[in-house]
């Protein structure tokens, strides 16, 4: 019964050895059938030399013997002692397809790397590269490396109170037995005086409530900047700006240095609300306090505080303290004029401007310029949904940019007939946020061949 026992074992095939994508590539039968050999010989630049090679007389007959070797019916081109496969023309994206798409979508120096072991074509740099671009899965899943892109603009800060405005909330907060869950914060730029409202909701009407306070007392603004949050896109308070002649400027998406006046400020009121509330549920008694801290201490930048540049005369302590309230009472008032402060304080801003802009323009490199009518993918945040986030694609998109505005920044919208949602997207992004969407890649449709001093000594004659 030995043959039963045998007829239970599966019979046992040899090992295969592992095969490269060159091998894979390569595979082909030495006759009429051999599909790259075919393809060289339909080739008519790389038939040429296959026939000077084989004796037909050509003034680059000398060049072509000491560089090119048809060997077994296939092309070969002499680089370091060591022959490649000469891949024609029609063979190419078949070739960088296979070794960029099928490896991992690796960049172009590893894809290149690769690709020299075995082949060779003219300007193989360029064409991996200009593939590369216009690779989808790249353009979507790959962030750009090195510096980020874009510079720091400032603008020139008029002397005059409140001429201009910059508006941000901060929360949400706990909820307070008040109801109050948000922080309004409005300041000046120039005097750096800050006012700090506890809000309930991020609505427009608290914000238009807030302004006409502050307006009452120090006149309208020329100008107010905001991030894009719903109170000041709402179509109610672009109505307030316009009935009161104020100009509205809105910072790209993700970009808080364009407002960064008041980002410095939602930084110090979140540490001095975790210090200084006994509770969550009453954190707005404490914004009147810190407010006057605020204001009434000297800032780092002006080396005045801001009560300092709006008052002629010291404003006694609201701090509960007796020992500060009879210090300040008894404080002689600054003998200098309110026109004297405000001078020096413009040039301390301007002075400290111009270190910020050499400090933030040294880790960045200048960004990509955009035209009207460009095709761009934008950067793509990820919702939150509890899982993780790290495979998803980085960009999103194509969009097309419809203005150029100032500051590299660039309105983009959705393309026409391609509208993606019910309401149509348009917003404000800075180049940093950019990236161009490449639909064909230029070079790879350009079948001029030549030298690349880089990598491709001489010509192939065609």
């Amino acid at each position: 019964m030995r043959h039963v026992d045998a007829l239970s074992r599966a019979p046992v095939e040899p090992p295969n050895p592992t095969k490269t994508v060159a091998d894979l590539v390569l595979k082909v039968e030495l006759d009429e059938h051999d599909f790259l050999t075919t393809i060289q010989l339909h080739d008519m630049k790389l038939a040429n030399i296959v026939k000077i090679l084989q004796g037909m007389s050509s003034e680059q007959a000398t060049q072509i013997r000491r560089e090119y070797v048809y060997k077994n019916n296939r092309l070969y081109r002499k680089v370091d002692d060591q022959l490649r496969f000469v891949v024609p023309t029609a063979m190419r994206w078949r070739v960088v397809r296979t070794y960029h798409d099928g490896m991992g979508h690796f960049a172009a120096e590893k894809t290149l790397g690769r690709l020299r072991k075995d082949f060779w074509f003219p300007k193989m740099r360029k064409y991996v590269k200009s593939y590369i671009s216009a690779c989808m899965e790249c353009v979507y899943n790959k962030t750009v490396t090195g510096k980020t892109e874009g510079q720091l603009y400032i603008d020139t800060v008029k002397p005059i109170p409140f001429m201009r405005l910059h508006l941000d909330h901060v929360g949400p907060l706990p909820k307070t037995s008040r109801g109050n869950q948000y922080i309004l914060e409005i300041t000046d730029p120039f005097t750096k005086f800050t006012v700090l409202k506890a809000v309930r909701s991020v609505n427009t009407q608290p914000v238009i409530r807030a302004l006409n306070e502050l307006t009452s007392y120090f006149g309208l603004p020329a100008v107010v900047v905001t991030d894009r949050g719903t109170a000041f896109t709402s179509h109610n308070f672009a109505e307030y700006c316009k009935l009161n002649g104020i100009q509205h400027i809105q910072t790209a998406v993700r970009t808080p240095r364009a407002n960064g006046s008041i980002e410095r400020i939602n930084q110090t009121v979140c540490k001095c609300l975790r210090a200084s509330c006994v509770s969550d549920s009453d954190w707005d008694t404490a914004i009147r306090d810190i407010q006057w801290t605020l204001n009434s201490n000297t800032n780092a930048t002006t080396k005045y505080s801001p009560n300092d540049l709006i008052f002629d005369v010291r404003l006694r302590d609201v701090v509960h303290n007796r020992l500060v309230q009879a210090i300040h009472d008894e404080a002689n008032d600054s003998q200098e004029s309110i026109d004297i402060r405000w001078e020096r304080a413009t040039k301390a801003i301007e002075a400290e401007q111009a270190k910020w802009k050499q400090r933030f323009d040294r880790q960045r490199k200048k960004p990509s310029q955009y035209q009207e009518g460009d095709l761009v993918v934008i950067t793509n945040v990820a919702p939150s949904t509890g899982f993780s986030r790290k495979l998803e694609p980085r960009y999103r998109g194509p969009y097309v940019i419809s203005k150029v505005l100032r500051f590299d920044r660039y309105v983009v919208e959705d393309i026409e007939g391609l509208q993606r949602r019910q309401r149509r997207f348009n917003s404000v992004f800075h180049a940093e946020h950019l990236k161009p969407w490449r639909t064909a890649a230029p070079f790879l449709d350009n079948d001029t061949d030549g030298s690349d001093n880089e990598e491709d000594p001489g010509n192939v004659p065609g």
